[in-house]
């Protein structure tokens, strides 16, 4: 009952999809990983989508949470990018480092896992499942990290969960706001 309040009470306070639709959502703690799951569908056709995630020299076009991110290397499918987010949680702000090895696993899936050592992550993976839907491009989003700054106790992990669940949707917000401007 406690987990499904909390999803429920970070949907109510969280931000708006623009024109697409969250599906379900589930956010949560558990020994030091912040957990955060998101289905949803968006207006923009998979290509574009797929393009957008993977411009790694303009992520902070998607979210300006991402004050910088770089491409650092590629080779074929698995790339090294670096970016920066800056970001508060209440009164604490903090800017975070994370550099990520992506893998273009095809039919879809895009996979990131953060380097631990070049990063202000002690652990971070995320996994991208795209599904082509014609007009419409249905994205599962699932993401594994484990902060390697502090947070406050007893209520600074509930928020940096409403955190992690704005920001997911924002990204959403951001992509499609993307797709429409392209389609101007």
């Amino acid at each position: 009952m406690g987990k499904t309040w909390i999803c429920l009470s970070l949907l109510l306070l969280s931000p708006t999809l623009l024109a697409g639709e969250l599906l379900d959502s589930f956010v949560d703690e558990k020994d030091g990983h912040f957990i955060l799951n998101l289905d949803m569908r968006i207006d923009g056709e998979f290509f574009d989508v797929y393009e957008i995630l993977i411009d790694f020299n303009h992520l902070d076009k998607v979210n300006n949470t991402i004050t910088s991110s770089q491409l650092l290397e590629s080779n074929d499918k698995v790339h090294k990018v670096q970016f920066i987010s800056s970001g508060c949680v209440w009164i604490i702000c903090q800017e975070v480092n994370q550099v990520v090895m992506v893998t273009e696993l095809g039919n879809g899936y895009i996979m990131s896992d953060t380097i631990a050592e070049l990063s202000d992550i002690r652990y971070g993976r995320t996994l991208w499942q795209l599904i082509d839907e014609g007009e419409t491009t249905r994205i599962k989003y699932h993401s594994d990290l484990v902060p390697d700054f502090w947070i406050p106790p007893l209520i600074g992990s509930r928020i940096l969960q409403n955190r992690l669940l704005e920001e997911g949707i924002k990204t959403i917000n951001g992509i499609e706001q993307l797709i429409s401007e392209a389609y101007e």
